[in-house]
């Protein structure tokens, strides 16, 4: 991440402290602290595509993290797909009424 006031690309995740980080929390602002400088400041979680604030090589790893992110969400929706109608199959199967042969 680099830092809003010393343009250095030296400044790392800070841990959440009390409740003004909580509230920022739910504008997905996160906390960062510069190691240069040594400022506390927050920034959008998803601000990986800001040339300002993330290095080219962050972009590329979140970029990559959210590729991966979407093809196990993907791939676990198409499997929960398959299960419910493997599901309902064996229930349709299980509630057909039988006719007797002699009727």
């Amino acid at each position: 991440m680099i830092c809003p006031k010393c343009s250095e690309p030296d400044a790392h995740r800070s841990h959440r402290q009390g409740l003004k980080d909580r509230v920022w929390g739910w504008f997905s602002m996160i906390p960062y602290r510069c190691k240069k400088c040594n400022i506390r400041y927050y920034a959008y979680q998803a601000g990986e595509k800001s040339d300002r604030m993330r290095t080219k090589e962050e972009r590329r790893i979140m970029k990559i993290r959210r590729s991966l992110k979407w093809k196990r969400s993907r791939r676990e929706l198409s499997l929960g797909a398959l299960a419910l109608v493997a599901f309902l199959i064996s229930i349709y199967f299980l509630l057909q009424q039988t006719v007797p042969a002699g009727q």
